[in-house]
């Protein structure tokens, strides 16, 4: 009798888990991307990188870039990647009701920003030569497949130690 009302638990379950049905629509369009915003190096807010990743790169996301589109239900921001050799930013976004990414620029600290011209959104988990997407989703740019709530919200969450998405 209870059988019926199971075998849809397992899809339900990963509606919940993987998106908002209002944001993945067929008719879903992402809106005209900003230009990179201006960003400090002063305040970065470093990202735990998972064990497995390089530990010669350090990764932080300046706060002050962050923007959100609730309409679209995009997180934007500039990560700065620093190494031994180079600092380079990334201008990018994700979608927390879908679990994906995308990178609109990149720049050399100094240079101009460089426009990526692969438009497609890519899944953020399971990634391991680009894994700090997932890392800021999980640790509080997403509420499970929500926003978390204000740009004010999100830098809070962030540096706070605790993480909010997709549990390991």
């Amino acid at each position: 009798m209870c059988a019926p009302l199971l075998a849809g638990l397992p899809a339900l379950a990963q509606e919940a888990f993987f998106g908002n049905a209002a944001l993945e629509r067929a008719d879903w369009k992402e809106d005209a991307v900003p230009p990179p915003p201006a960003y400090s190096l002063d305040h970065l807010i470093n990202v735990e990188l998972p064990r497995a990743a390089s530990r010669a790169v350090k990764i932080g996301i300046a706060p002050e870039t962050i923007q959100i589109n609730k309409e679209t239900g995009i997180v934007r921001y500039v990560a700065v990647a620093r190494g031994p050799g180079a600092t380079n930013a990334m201008y990018e976004g994700i979608r927390c009701a879908t679990g994906e990414y995308r990178v609109y620029a990149r720049q050399v600290i100094g240079q101009p920003w460089t426009e990526v011209t692969d438009d497609a959104w890519q899944t953020m988990r399971g990634q391991t030569s680009y894994p700090h997407p997932y890392q800021l989703a999980r640790d509080g740019i997403c509420y499970g497949t929500a926003i978390n709530g204000s740009a004010r919200d999100i830098v809070r969450t962030l540096k706070s130690p605790k993480g909010t998405l997709y549990d390991d």
